[in-house]
């Protein structure tokens, strides 16, 4: 029982680990494209590594629609974090810069 429980776990991860690595990945290099362009590309590039272990994995495999859709969510809700994480940063209040560094207010004199 313990060694199908590790087989599983192992199989899990062998499924998420690549999909959530290209889609944090991906989310990194496209930083120049607009928002617009990098979701369907992102939704594209879900497919597509879903799609990879449709021809790593036997036909008689009863664990592939299982280990495909994985995959797939696998690189959308990486990619999709990365895109809110990123999105967090470039809207984060920012502190007005000092005029003069050095300057402090005078103290009250009563």
């Amino acid at each position: 029982m313990i060694f199908l429980l590790v087989f599983v776990v192992v199989g899990l991860l062998l499924a998420v680990a690549p999909g959530g690595a290209v889609g944090y990945f991906f989310v990194t290099v496209s930083r120049r494209l607009s928002l617009a362009a990098r979701i369907p590309l992102l939704l594209v590039l879900a497919a597509g590594t879903g799609a990879m272990w449709l021809t790593l994995m036997g036909d008689a495999n009863s664990w592939r629609p299982s280990v495909v859709i994985l995959s797939f969510a696998s690189t959308l809700v990486s990619g999709a974090l990365s895109l809110i994480h990123e999105a967090g940063e470039k809207r984060a209040r920012r502190l007005p810069a000092v005029a003069w560094p050095g300057w402090h207010p005078p103290a009250d004199q009563r």
